[in-house]
């Protein structure tokens, strides 16, 4: 049977626990058989706390699961402390018939000096069962608190990766069935722009589909790919001048797929592509020593802001808070301007 890692715990605590008894055990009979050699009374430390481990072990586990409330019989709490008092009186008798009829006679080869069930001798054995039980206690306790913490983590890492996953599902889909129809007009003109943009439309949906899935991409894939975009979208919006300026001085770094993406996609959705007259966007990113500085400045109309935008701006701000937390994200809307910036620190 494979031991799980709980198990082994409770193997090494043990054994721990075992090593302590011998040097104290060690110590009690160096100073009582002074005719014992060291290497005598080590030996006798060793086997004689080996045996009582019978008595102290079962007593820990048992009381343990009256404690846990594992036994449906006794789900009640009186008769639970009950059992945890029976549980503990009968180890201390079985601990002092071992240390007074077996131990002293056989291991010591002398009598013990007391009788089997003397009141100190009782307390004394009460003292090292409930020791036994209690260290044993705390320990178990804290590998269940600790289990629970580590459980807890993965529950928040499981829901964060799942919201994650359902917020990256709620961008714009009409970008697809845009470009198709785009592509179709200009199929139908025989214009030799179709395979050029049919080619980027399918970088952008594998990158889309299969980059996307992963937790991070090199930041010059995100790049990549947000230029694709933009040049899909000329083809749509000819009268707007899109300008992208990037400067990177790590070409290691990561960032989570289409994150920035969605800047882009609003600027033209909800700003530029609604402007008549003169419609600009203009796209700045730098990366230098960790830190992300993103801008997107275009134009629009002075209409009331869309609900849709909204949804898009919330989107965006709950996967940088899930995301990125050392990150700043400052929004400027005039009346003919629209402007973000983003700062991302990366650790």
């Amino acid at each position: 049977m494979k031991l799980t890692q709980k198990n082994k715990y409770h193997i090494f605590f043990w054994i721990a626990y075992y090593l302590f008894e011998i040097n104290a055990s060690f110590v009690y009979i160096h100073e009582s058989f002074k005719q014992f050699s060291w290497q005598k009374t080590l030996y006798l430390s060793v086997i004689s706390e080996f045996t009582f481990l019978f008595a102290e072990i079962p007593a820990a586990y048992l009381v343990l699961t009256m404690i846990d409330g594992k036994i449906k019989i006794l789900r009640n709490k009186a008769l639970r402390i009950f059992a945890v008092i029976i549980i503990v009186t009968f180890s201390v008798v079985v601990f002092r018939i071992i240390s007074h009829d077996l131990i002293f006679p056989y291991y010591y080869y002398v009598p013990e000096d007391t009788t089997r069930f003397s009141l100190s001798e009782i307390f004394v054995a009460a003292m090292n069962i409930v020791f036994a039980i209690a260290i044993m206690l705390g320990f178990e306790k804290f590998i269940q608190q600790n289990e629970t913490q580590k459980r807890l983590i993965e529950i928040s890492k499981e829901k964060t990766d799942a919201e994650l996953k359902l917020l990256k599902t709620q961008i714009n889909p009409h970008f697809l069935f845009n470009t198709l129809n785009n592509i179709y007009g200009l199929s139908l003109k025989k214009s030799d722009e179709a395979p050029q943009i049919i080619l980027k439309l399918a970088k952008i949906m594998r990158y889309n589909i299969f980059d996307s899935a992963q937790s991070k991409v090199y930041l010059n894939q995100e790049i990549e790919n947000i230029q694709d975009f933009i040049d899909i979208q000329k083809i749509r919006h000819k009268l707007i001048k899109v300008e992208f300026n990037d400067s990177i001085d790590d070409q290691l770094q990561e960032i989570s797929p289409l994150i920035l993406l969605q800047f882009v996609e609003n600027a033209f959705k909800h700003g530029a592509s609604e402007s008549r007259f003169n419609s600009f966007i203009t796209i700045n990113l730098e990366l230098k020593n960790k830190v992300l500085v993103y801008s997107i400045e275009n134009s629009k109309e002075e209409n009331p802001e869309k609900e849709s935008t909204k949804i898009g701006l919330k989107n965006i701000k709950r996967q940088l808070d899930l995301l990125y937390p050392k990150h700043s994200l400052e929004i400027n809307d005039s009346n003919n301007l629209y402007s973000v910036t983003l700062k991302i620190l990366f650790e």
